[in-house]
């Protein structure tokens, strides 16, 4: 039989209700849960709601909380919290008189009295909405993604079908977006094509549960590792990020991203010509601009700005906007010194997300040459915050970065004879 995640995943997908909206309806009725939350119960992450929890979830999605949690989820060992044993206890009074059941009442009443616990809550009846299925758009992106994915994974339609034991027509029709694959399929999906990064899976996963829109990154032409990190910081409340041969994307000028994309090539971005790489940086900075509520804490070393990628006049300015961009309050620039810096990484460039949610950890990002590695384990994240900590308080002040800024600035137009 279905275990708790199976069954609470069937019961979203079959009333069309997004983690979203579900920790949105829950949390207006008094019961604070995120979306993250209900992503990790869904997926079997987090094995203990509370009793509380758990009827709630049953009401809102219109199912019992015994066929919810399931004996045979209790009986495996999977989760021992005597929370859940009391629901499944509680449906043994089903077909009880009044008059019994107001006895039981009062004898568990009691009970709580006697070991101080406090009255049991009512659960709440608000119901969300149920939403559409998936947009045209939203099957579109996936049916692409997917279909990327299996191709990246050298894999014919025939043996994704064979280890789905899918119909012979179902895997053409989600990768041309005319089925929408319930999200467990998804997940087998991603399996099968070898995607086992949290973050990449939780990308694809998200528009499969219909949480968000299809964006300007699910286009296929866009890798899906960068399309995930696009993802994630656009989801963004601190960026925080290290450059060392660079300006950071995210702060550059048209004309010097364009010099940086020729002189790095455009693979970095896995395309096959500047104007395709140099769109995406066009695009993630007016995202990233247009939210307004990201803070960028941007550190980068000196020698950045002595760098004359794209001629003088380019670089003039480009220093010219760093200085409005170091302006905005929610941008924080430091400078890493050339001359007796304090600290230097022995890493290339990095980035650190930071996100909204109180149950979602940071995630890092290495930068490298043919690709970004997404980190998630605990002590790998911690040990680029140690790094990004040790280059913040041992680079330029907000006011020395203005000095550092114009010295160039200057060294530049006597160059130019300005």
């Amino acid at each position: 039989m279905a275990n708790f995640a199976e069954r609470l995943d069937l019961a979203l997908t079959k009333r069309g209700f997004t983690g979203a909206q579900v920790a949105s309806a829950l949390t207006e009725a008094g019961i604070p849960i995120t979306r993250a939350y209900v992503s990790q119960l869904r997926t079997g992450k987090q094995t203990n709601p509370t009793l509380q929890v758990l009827r709630a979830l049953a009401t809102c999605l219109q199912v019992s909380v015994g066929w919810l949690v399931g004996d045979d989820y209790l009986e495996s060992g999977a989760v021992e919290d005597l929370q859940l044993r009391a629901a499944t206890i509680g449906l043994s009074a089903s077909g009880l008189s009044e008059g019994s059941l107001a006895v039981l009442r009062g004898v568990v009443e009691l009970a709580r009295k006697a070991e101080g616990l406090p009255e049991e809550p009512e659960p709440t009846s608000d119901i969300p909405e149920a939403v559409a299925p998936l947009s045209g758009p939203q099957r579109r992106a996936l049916g692409k993604r997917l279909s990327g994915l299996r191709l990246a994974a050298q894999l014919s339609v025939e043996q994704v079908e064979t280890a789905l034991g899918r119909g012979a027509a179902a895997i053409p029709a989600i990768e041309e977006g005319r089925l929408a694959p319930a999200p467990i399929t998804v997940e087998r999906l991603l399996t099968v094509y070898g995607v086992g990064a949290p973050p990449i899976r939780e990308y694809v996963l998200s528009l499969a549960r219909g949480e968000r829109e299809a964006a300007w990154y699910d286009a296929q032409s866009v890798p899906v590792w960068l399309a995930t990190s696009y993802a994630l910081e656009q989801r963004a409340t601190v960026i925080r990020t290290y450059h060392g041969q660079f300006v950071p994307p995210l702060l550059q000028s048209e004309e010097y991203a364009r010099a940086a994309l020729a002189v790095a090539g455009p693979a970095i971005l896995g395309q096959s010509t500047v104007a395709e790489a140099l769109a995406l940086v066009l695009a993630r900075q007016e995202a990233v601009g247009r939210d307004g509520g990201v803070v960028l804490w941007a550190v980068i070393d000196e020698s950045v700005l002595t760098r004359s990628i794209a001629g003088p006049h380019a670089q003039l300015r480009q220093i010219d906007l760093l200085i409005e961009h170091a302006k905005r309050p929610s941008v924080s620039l430091h400078v890493v010194p050339m001359d007796d810096p304090a600290y230097v990484p022995r890493t290339g460039p990095f980035t650190i997300w930071r996100f909204a949610e109180a149950f979602e950890p940071d995630i890092a990002c290495a930068h490298g040459i043919e690709s970004d590695e997404l980190l998630t384990e605990m002590a790998v994240v911690e040990a680029y915050h140690q790094a990004f900590t040790k280059l913040s308080v041992t680079t330029s002040t907000r006011e020395e970065t203005f000095e550092v800024l114009n010295s160039h600035r200057e060294r530049i137009s006597r160059s130019l004879g300005k």
